[in-house]
């Protein structure tokens, strides 16, 4: 086996630092050597999961576990085999090698993922924990299901949430001080969610986007690995770790080709059952109810309401700094403005969308909402708008067929470097949207 088909994870370690996210800070580092995807070099770098220093005691350095399940995916995406210097959970070698990488990497060849090896020693040694429940905390509508159904009378009190975890392994940004600035300023809405919800927040900032391919397509794709790395890093502490999935298991199927532009929480509940370990169980949450369900779920959940952050362009925008926590312009704010919309309880939502715009300009965002690529969330929204006697106008459905063509021509145009090239010389990403287009960074070298 030659080094460039390897990712190579040296001896894990504990650290004291100075975070520019957290101060005084302590780290799970590691030294890794691999070919960056990117540049065909091979390069030495150390990966990192940082934290607050109240939980020192409680990061696992005796395991490679974290950096594994962080890695995971750019080696497959890769075929990049993983060898490791310290152990990694028996447990968690044989669900991995036995059943995640072959069935993933045979079902998703066009994408592509490969069967990659895991190379190093195991160990089947339990690793005692404070039995704490969590589950990753974005704001969104998943988040906030996972967190009020974990919080119900209904869930027996071992499996009742205690923490929640904020990390930074979600960016598919590349700029090291708009990630930073953004982790930030999302720090005290989790802090705010945490309080409201009396629970504990655990915040995570790792480098793991400096391991990957840009732009991001592996990732983007197959990243629930990438997300579960932090209760690895954390396992003295998490005995429970619920993630939240996007989709409802009518979906479900390892061939993402077949799902009509899913990512790989169709199959969530068969990636969890693969990464359990000998002290850390992971949970599929929200499999059970489509996302116009959820947002009927949390629609009375106040915590929500106060807090509910769906906006992917925030970051992006000249001027971030309004009163709402979403732009209430991009599609996935329109997509859940009218979903809320058509059960009846978008003005619960008042403090954190734009609402007053969206009765004002509703036949036009509805029209949007129509052509847009998801299929269901649209299905959905006609079945509630019936069940709940909100009429859709002939507006809506008249714009959505005349947006159609050129939702079509954008997608064609959208590929060609030269379009791209005109797109960002002009600045239209900020005329249109009000942010810089999150994909420029990936796109400005390949259009000098």
């Amino acid at each position: 086996m030659i080094l460039m088909s390897k990712i190579i994870i040296e001896k894990p370690k504990i650290e004291n630092c100075e975070s520019e996210v957290f101060g005084k800070a302590i780290r799970l580092v590691a030294e890794i050597t691999m070919k960056n995807p990117n540049t065909n070099k091979i390069e030495k770098n150390e990966c990192y999961f940082e934290f607050e220093k109240e939980y020192e005691k409680f990061i696992c350095s005796e395991r490679s576990d974290a950096f594994v399940m962080g890695l995971l995916t750019t080696a497959m995406e890769n075929n990049m085999d993983i060898e490791f210097e310290m152990p990694i959970s028996e447990k968690l070698y044989y669900q991995l090698t036995t059943y995640y990488i072959p069935m993933v990497s045979k079902y998703n060849a066009d994408y592509p993922m490969h069967n990659i090896k895991l190379i190093g020693p195991l160990d089947n040694t339990p690793i005692v924990n404070e039995k704490a429940v969590a589950t990753g905390c974005s704001g969104g509508v998943d988040s906030f299901y996972t967190i009020a159904k974990h919080l119900s009378k209904d869930v027996p009190n071992t499996n009742k949430l205690t923490h929640i975890v904020y990390s930074s392994s979600g960016t598919s940004d590349i700029n090291d001080k708009r990630i930073k600035d953004e982790y930030k300023r999302n720090k005290p809405i989790i802090l705010s969610i945490a309080k409201d919800c009396n629970l504990k927040a655990i915040f995570c900032f790792n480098n793991l986007y400096k391991f990957y391919k840009t732009p991001f397509r592996g990732f983007t794709m197959f990243y629930t690995t990438t997300f579960c790395s932090v209760a690895f890093a954390l396992q003295k502490l998490i005995s429970i770790y619920y993630a939240s999935s996007g989709d409802p298991i009518k979906n479900f199927s390892l061939d993402l080709t077949k799902t009509h532009g899913h990512d790989s929480q169709v199959f969530d509940v068969y990636t969890l059952s693969c990464i359990n370990n000998e002290n850390l169980n992971f949970y599929s949450a929200g499999q059970e109810y489509s996302r116009i369900e959820k947002e009927q779920y949390i629609s009375d959940f106040i915590p929500a309401q106060k807090n509910l952050r769906v906006c992917a362009s925030m970051p992006y925008l000249k001027n971030p700094e309004t009163k709402y926590k979403n732009c209430s312009m991009c599609p996935k704010c329109l997509r859940t403005m009218t979903q809320f919309y058509v059960i009846n309880k978008l003005d619960c939502f008042k403090d954190v969308f734009n609402i007053e715009e969206f009765y004002k300009h509703k036949t036009k965002y509805i029209a949007k909402m129509i052509v847009s690529n998801k299929k269901s969330y649209v299905d959905d929204m006609k079945k509630f708008a019936k069940i709940n006697k909100v009429k859709i106008s002939f507006g809506s459905y008249l714009l959505a067929y005349l947006y159609k063509p050129f939702k079509l021509l954008k997608n064609i145009l959208k590929k060609s470097l030269f379009v791209r090239k005109i797109y960002y010389k002009l600045n239209l990403d900020y005329k249109i949207y009000g942010y810089r287009d999150p994909k420029y960074e990936s796109y400005k070298e390949k259009i000098k």
